[in-house]
């Protein structure tokens, strides 16, 4: 029984997947991107949590109890829950600014962006953690992130990130 015991062995092979933005905009758009209820907002209006989460992001702490906090150069800052993932929140002054829903906590994914009403700011598709596409709701390309570039529809620069 053990000469045929043989031990295996397996190798994961991973690799990306090409995107243009036609591509990228078909699978933003194939289906409905429906506007998310008040009910669903109403809470998140106010970070009860501010004092809390801008302490961390001083500190340089991300990661709390039960969600992850980031800040940005202009002020703002965006909150995951731990138990609803697929939903970050974005606050300035404590206020909700916007906020986006992932299809899926892995690549590639569709990204919504909403307005405090919960009305439709624009849609995207992360292809990585590196590349993105991001459309206006009717589907023209607003811009295509590569790194730490980021490219308009005739493939010219128009803005940049780094990591603070």
């Amino acid at each position: 029984m053990f000469l045929f015991a043989f031990p295996v062995n397996a190798k994961i092979i991973t690799g990306e997947v090409e995107y243009n933005a036609e591509q990228a905009r078909s699978e933003v758009f194939e289906t409905p991107i429906n506007p998310i209820s008040f009910e669903f907002i109403k809470n998140k209006f106010i970070d009860t949590n501010i004092e809390e989460n801008i302490n961390a992001i001083m500190l340089g702490i991300q990661e709390l109890k039960d969600r992850k906090v980031v800040g940005f150069s202009d002020g703002s800052y965006g909150i995951v829950y731990h138990d609803d993932p697929l939903f970050s929140w974005y606050y300035k002054n404590g206020r909700l600014i916007n906020f986006t829903q992932k299809s899926s906590e892995n690549y590639p994914c569709r990204i919504t962006k909403y307005k405090p009403d919960g009305t439709i700011a624009n849609a995207g598709y992360k292809v990585s953690d590196k590349e993105s596409f991001i459309f206006s709701s009717n589907g023209k390309l607003i811009a295509h992130w590569k790194g730490t570039l980021c490219f308009d529809e005739n493939n010219n620069i128009i803005m940049t990130r780094k990591n603070l």
